[in-house]
């Protein structure tokens, strides 16, 4: 009796398995490629409000208390050239304080340098609020400037406005293929499967150049179009198939992140052209997991060719393959090739091991390692935070006691001012008691992060000392709100002869 239950229990569970299979074929089979057209216009709105982290972090990198209301004025009263080059500050500092005036700004203006750069302003901060003009201008973009057209692509792309998808399948199909590029890449970020569905019908075209079938790769693979597997590597494994095009394709199998790619891309890394080996690597990226596909990461870092060895180490670094570590502690004491020895040191702090780290920190103390290889040391063990602080701190100590190791002393101390940490108080004072000008801003940039009060009364003696770099006096100025005796003389007269009058 248990043996006839447990035969229907498997035939119900095989069966099962078959309805599901019928299931997923059918809802593939069921997915019909989006049709071109033009684009109903979203509403629109008003700027999201304002992230308070952002804010407060992005207002602890002003110098003074004026320094919001000065970019305030900019904004509504400035030319524009000056509310340009705010903008390119406030996206590099990741300001969203501005975001209402900034917006009222792009509604009245008419100069497209600045709606280009207010469109890359709130692409930054994924803020739909502008979706309305960007669509419109999708929908015909013929007449506007490239790189206009272009921030519009770029802002759909980042905001995910999906109303945008008819238009852009347009311009994909249009006669002038200048906007195909941007167009093909948009979709990849906006679409979903019916659109990879119009991209495979459309790479079936005879018409395509290598570039734009270059461009279809990349993108089938961002969006996972699994429907294009088959095609995908019938183009990486034809030896008479333009180069980048198979580059694309391998990296495009990748990023379809389907296992039956490995054994495709491991018999790739085979060939000749270490660009095509470059992307297979790319390619295995996505499947660090996989052991065949871990080997083959393993074995490019010792590839000939130098774009193959770093495209592994970088691997390496993304995936945490600890097993590498010998294999980048090799390549940074013995690469002929500096950008490699550069990659093998950023992988080496990235993969977090002992034996990395107790290599790093060696290095640093070694009197025989070169002051250029101890800066890239320091850059990526403060980056990653997990070894080596005591003895960056104490390689600092000795710079300011040596002027000829000054290149050394600024590289630790723009990389200190990075971070905020209580261990830097000391060195924040040493770096501003120096007497070279250079050394005490870079003082005053540890400072500006951490705001240590100990170190205050040192910049308030630099401020009084007559003979101190006019620059490093003014940024202490506005740090530390000092008056001048001069200006406060002047108020205090004007005070007394206000209350002589009354």
């Amino acid at each position: 009796m248990r043996k006839v239950v447990l035969f229907l229990l498997i035939l119900a569970s095989v069966n099962f398995c078959f309805a599901q299979e019928e299931d997923s074929e059918k809802e593939t089979q069921s997915i019909s490629a989006s049709k071109a057209g033009i684009s109903e216009i979203p509403n629109s709105k008003r700027p999201k409000p304002i992230d308070k982290e952002k804010a407060a972090k992005a207002a602890e990198k002003d110098e003074s208390e004026k320094d919001y209301e000065n970019k305030s004025n900019t904004i509504k009263y400035g030319v524009p050239s000056e509310i340009s080059t705010l903008i390119d500050e406030l996206i590099k500092n990741e300001d969203p304080r501005f975001t209402e005036e900034i917006y009222d700004v792009f509604q009245v203006s008419k100069n497209t340098v600045i709606k280009q750069k207010i469109l890359n302003y709130f692409k930054q901060l994924e803020d739909p609020c502008l979706e309305d003009y960007a669509v419109e201008t999708l929908n015909d973009p013929y007449e506007e400037r490239n790189d206009l057209v272009k921030a519009c692509f770029q802002y759909v792309s980042a905001v995910k406005t999906k109303e945008a998808i008819p238009a852009v399948l347009s311009l994909i199909e249009a006669e002038n293929d200048s906007y195909f590029n941007d167009a093909i890449a948009t979709i990849g970020e906006i679409g979903g499967p019916e659109e990879a569905m119009f991209l495979v019908e459309y790479l079936e075209r005879e018409d395509l150049s290598d570039a734009q079938r270059q461009t279809l790769m990349r993108t089938c693979g961002k969006m996972h179009a699994i429907q294009t597997w088959d095609k995908v590597v019938e183009v990486a494994e034809d030896e008479d198939e333009n180069l980048y095009v198979r580059m694309y394709a391998a990296e495009a199998l990748g990023l379809m992140e389907k296992k039956e790619s490995v054994p495709v891309l491991v018999e790739l890394f085979s060939e000749n052209d270490p660009n095509l080996r470059q992307y297979v690597i790319k390619g295995l990226s996505h499947f660090p997991d996989v052991v065949e596909a871990k080997q083959t990461i393993l074995q490019g870092i010792r590839d000939e060719h130098w774009r193959v060895r770093q495209e592994a180490i970088k691997t390496v670094r993304e995936n945490k393959i600890t097993d590498a570590t010998q294999f980048l502690i090799y390549r940074a004491k013995n690469d002929s090739e500096k950008v490699i020895k550069d990659e093998a040191y950023n992988s080496l702090a990235a993969v977090n091991t002992k034996e990395a780290n107790d290599f790093m920190v060696e290095q640093l103390k070694d009197k025989k390692t070169g002051d250029t290889t101890k800066k890239k040391i320091v850059e990526v063990l403060l980056k990653e935070g997990h070894a080596g602080q005591n003895e960056i701190l104490e390689l600092a100590e000795e710079c300011l006691k040596d002027d000829r190791r000054k290149d050394l002393r600024y590289a630790i101390g723009k990389e200190l001012a990075k971070k905020e940490n209580s261990a830097y108080e000391d060195i924040c004072i040493k770096y501003l008691e120096s007497k070279d000008s250079t050394t005490q801003s870079l003082g005053l940039d540890i400072y500006k992060t951490n705001k240590f009060h100990s170190a205050e009364a040192r910049m308030r003696a630099i401020y009084a000392d007559k003979k101190a770099n006019s620059g490093v006096k003014n940024r202490i100025k506005k740090m530390l709100n000092i008056e001048d005796e001069e200006e406060k003389t002047k108020e205090d007269k004007g005070a007394g002869a206000d209350v002589n009058a009354k």
